[in-house]
């Protein structure tokens, strides 16, 4: 399976670069956060990449049309989740729910297509 390096969209303060990376490198977002915090007091260059990352790297995406957005092999609690992510109620719901909606268009869509061939 080919990893991306996301914006993420649940583990975020700003932008979510800390939290793209850390999911990305299957570390804790507060050690990215750390580094980046000791870069920035020592030599102030990581503010401008922070910057330039926030412009560059693509946003998560939120959920997947052709399933329910998890790999066959790979399962939503895995290591390498944030923490934040398996205690967000919310956004499986708010997943759960727009899958159920993507399911029922394709079911409208079957059902109009009987009735466009009679």
């Amino acid at each position: 399976m080919e990893r991306r390096l996301y914006r993420s969209g649940q583990d975020k303060r700003l932008f979510g670069i800390c939290g793209g990376i850390a999911q990305f490198l299957n570390i804790d977002s507060t050690l990215v956060r750390v580094g980046v915090v000791i870069l920035t007091v020592c030599t102030g260059i990581p503010i401008l990449i922070y910057l330039l990352l926030a412009m560059i790297m693509p946003k998560e995406p939120r959920f997947s049309y052709a399933g329910d957005g998890f790999d066959v092999y790979e399962r939503p609690y895995a290591q390498g989740y944030s923490q934040a992510r398996m205690n967000d109620l919310d956004s499986e719901i708010d997943r759960l729910e727009k899958r159920a909606l993507v399911q029922e268009v394709q079911r409208l869509r079957a059902e109009l297509g009987k009735y466009k061939n009679i």
